[in-house]
């Protein structure tokens, strides 16, 4: 018997040379499940016994062929995402530039029986807002500070510079002994 290998020149997911209609076709019954995909859920929808779909995977690589499918997905979702965000963009733009106009026009031809003051400036104020949304504040600044508003990192080089080459060993062994807590902690998760 030959074992089952993916043509580099073909998708993944596309049947395969030596991949029978048949067998491309179950394998596409699973991949179609989606992400909440499992073998028992194709064994149903196959009407095969656990066992038989098992091998079908193992023999016909698909994990790893829906990982691929996957992958692709998201690949093109974020593409399409990335385009909905420009569009959004670009219409935002639009209807900020009619309204800083608008704001503009109404400056000079300004009269309490129109618009009172509070109301322009409300509306000068949510403009110059959806401004600094839309291309970013500029007058902004983010940062990060512990208390007192001493750099935290600083703060720990600091404090790290100053004690001893014992208590050095100590503090990273500590360190060294949360992290592999957490590490442990996430690679509990079952993907199964």
């Amino acid at each position: 018997m030959t074992t089952f290998q993916l043509d580099p020149t073909v998708q993944p997911w596309d049947r395969q040379p030596g991949e029978t209609a048949k067998k491309h076709g179950q394998f596409i019954t699973y991949r179609d499940l989606g992400i909440v995909r499992t073998l028992t859920k194709a064994a149903e929808k196959l009407t095969l016994s656990y066992g038989h779909t098992r091998n079908l995977a193992t023999t016909y690589l698909w994990q790893q062929r829906v990982a691929a499918w996957d992958a692709h997905n998201t690949q093109q979702y974020q593409a399409m995402l990335e385009q909905e965000r420009r569009r959004a963009a670009e219409s935002d733009a639009t209807i900020l530039r009619a309204m800083t106009g608008l704001v503009g026009q109404a400056l000079p031809n300004m009269r309490p029986d129109t618009m009172t003051w509070t109301e322009f400036t409300r509306l000068a104020e949510t403009t110059m807002r959806l401004r600094r949304q839309l291309f970013g504040d500029p007058t902004s600044t983010i940062a990060i500070t512990g208390p007192g508003g001493v750099d935290p990192m600083a703060a720990l080089v600091t404090r790290f510079s100053e004690l001893t080459p014992e208590q050095r060993r100590v503090e990273l062994a500590a360190l060294a002994e949360q992290v592999a807590r957490r590490v442990e902690a996430v690679s509990d998760f079952d993907d199964e």
